[in-house]
């Protein structure tokens, strides 16, 4: 019913990515620690400058004179934090003997594994554009996609943003004055209810009601459980852009919250950039149809088959207390504890690393060329002056609710001045504890072997952390949660900043309501364009004043337009909404309970 322009191939309608809302499709398999120190470890090289160049043996990581005096000894990660770490460091990971990590020290079959798949890294990066696989699951990076030049008229464009006044500045609430949005989607969203849409069939606008926008998505309308992840309040705005079988972007209606009237050549980069995100996301999107197992895989009902340590015999301890049965017992139940505490999971060793097939009958390839695409565009700064030095990091969350269907991200980390690393962190929900096999009470090799509690153990798991550098460009999949690390200033008597374009894709399986169907709804821009008229020139000021001042609207049931203080009064009633809403989702996905029970 509502124009929202698709190019969907047959084969997309067989395609379903993966649903960040629910603990079944986002959930994915344990993995033991011993595989997540070793990804760790592979992100390390990976950050390297040039580390493709630099990949000597197993064991060693060889390193630039001007790098560091030392090389990276891989047995030192059996040593890590202690456990009142700080905020920034990995959180969910497990805790015992003030180990991060499992007690016994990486391994040749180890080393041996990761340095194999980095050398197929390594083969498989794309040498033109700088694009690579990173240690993470489904998340792509590259600091060459970007030109120079490129990047010089994204600064440029951003200038013209950021020079406005004090006044107009648009900080982002509760964030301490420390996030400048520039372009930001939760600004003159779409409102349910009271926004217009074009009809496709004549053009006229109409206001949808609630239960017509719900009809109108056949993604969600026949399937009342979304109807609880979804909001009947908001929806952001994506643009719709045309990706030609090679590739080549165009824009096909208005950026949300960015003028196209003053900010044309900021279109055009923009536009250019995001080109250069297409290849990534459909790295991305085809490595998330084709789940890979964890490198590890192990059996918990099994994996104490080769522990050497005895256990205790009831019996022998009754003998050692003649007389004295409840003696004897307290004395076994106490070594029991002891046994239980010390005796290790057997986590196998990997096998030598193997190359995933890059044509089977299951894998499926997923390109974006050839389609039009649905995008949500952000730009954003976070600020540290001298008064303010420290940001203190974000939330976990994904994008968005289901009104956006947003299934992957890309950021470009276009500047950055006068601030220390900047880190974005991922963890993933496993699947509940219905479909996990466990010997009854084994709450120290849940721990052990996997860095989950036993008794009301959060259902994640860290994935690690990417460089948030300047250059770089990331794409990763909407089913990782995420969340900024803090950081703070080099030198505090100085200012400093970290400025991010993102582009948040819209699953290019449905469609949802864009910049194509709905019209601007900033009464400031019908405003610029009544000053140019000619006729406006020749009417006396106060008439001129009547004419623009009517434009305003009394409410949001006005016209379809809004000024900017009914705009960021509605953007707190988002903001409230969807904050409530990742709490309901940590609940019901990425912080679920584990509690063995009786099987």
């Amino acid at each position: 019913m509502y124009h929202t322009p698709s190019t969907m191939s047959e084969s997309t309608a067989d395609i379903k990515f993966p649903d960040p809302f629910y603990s079944q499709p986002a959930a994915q398999h344990f993995i033991t620690l011993v595989e997540r120190r070793m990804r760790v470890f592979a992100g390390e090289i990976l950050e390297k400058p040039n580390w493709w160049t630099k990949i000597d043996r197993p064991g060693k990581f060889v390193i630039e004179e001007d790098d560091t005096d030392e090389d990276i000894d891989c047995a030192a990660y059996a040593e890590e934090p202690h456990r009142k770490a700080k905020a920034d460091e990995e959180a969910d990971c497990v805790w015992r003997n003030n180990k991060l990590w499992p007690n016994a020290k990486i391994s040749d079959a180890q080393l041996d594994y990761i340095f194999g798949w980095l050398r197929w890294l390594a083969d498989k990066r794309d040498a033109r554009t700088g694009t690579e696989m990173m240690h993470i699951p489904n998340v792509y990076q590259s600091y060459n996609l970007i030109s120079p030049e490129l990047r010089e008229a994204l600064l440029k464009g951003a200038s013209t943003l950021e020079s406005v006044s004090d006044a107009e500045k648009d900080w982002h609430p509760n964030s301490n004055n420390q996030v400048l949005d520039l372009v930001h989607p939760s600004l003159y969203c779409f409102y349910i209810g009271k926004s217009f849409v074009k009809r496709p069939e004549d053009g006229t606008l109409h206001v949808p009601a609630v239960e017509e926008y719900i009809q109108s998505r056949v993604d969600i309308a026949s399937r009342e459980e979304r109807w609880s992840t979804m909001s009947k309040q908001h929806q952001w705005l994506p643009t719709d852009f045309s990706v030609s079988d090679m590739g080549e972007v165009k824009c096909l209606s208005y950026i949300n919250n960015l003028y196209p009237d003053e900010h044309k050549p900021l279109y055009a980069t923009i536009t250019s950039i995001l080109g250069k995100f297409v290849p990534l996301w459909d790295r991305v999107l085809t490595d998330v149809l084709n789940p890979r197992k964890p490198i590890i895989q192990v059996d918990p009902v099994r994996w104490y088959d080769g522990c050497e340590l005895p256990e205790p015999r009831r019996e022998d301890f009754i003998k050692q207390y003649p007389g004295d049965r409840e003696a004897g017992l307290d004395a076994y139940s106490e070594a029991k504890g002891e046994w239980d505490r010390d005796r290790e999971p057997v986590i196998p060793e990997p096998g030598p690393f193997s190359p995933p097939p890059h044509v089977s009958r299951d894998r499926v390839t997923f390109t974006l060329k050839g389609r039009t695409i649905q995008v949500i565009v952000k730009m954003a700064n976070i600020v540290l002056t001298p008064d303010k030095p420290e940001y203190a990091g974000g939330s976990w969350h994904v994008e968005g609710m289901d009104n956006e269907r947003i299934i992957a991200t890309g950021i470009y980390y276009y500047d950055t001045s006068n601030v220390t690393e900047s880190k974005l962190r991922f963890r993933t929900a496993i699947c509940d504890d219905m479909d996990i096999k466990y010997e009854n009470g084994d709450y120290d090799g849940f721990l052990k072997a996997y860095g989950i509690e036993g008794s009301e153990g959060l259902l994640n798991q860290d994935l690690g952390h990417v460089m948030a550098k300047e250059g770089k460009c990331l794409a990763f999949p909407n089913i990782w949660q995420h969340r900024v690390s803090p950081f703070q200033l080099v030198d505090p008597s100085k200012p400093g900043h970290r400025k991010i374009l993102c582009f948040f894709l819209v699953d290019p399986t449905t469609s949802i309501l864009s910049t194509s169907s709905v019209p601007p709804q900033q009464v400031e821009w019908y405003a610029r364009k009544l000053e140019r008229v000619p006729l406006m020139a020749k009417l006396p000021r106060e008439l001129a004043e009547m004419v623009t001042d009517w434009l305003k609207p009394d409410s949001l049931a006005k016209g379809g337009l809004i000024t900017i203080e009914q705009a960021k009064e509605e953007r707190l009633k988002l903001m409230e909404e969807r904050a409530s809403f990742v709490i309901q989702q940590n609940e019901m996905v990425y912080e679920m309970e584990f509690n063995m029970c009786e099987h």
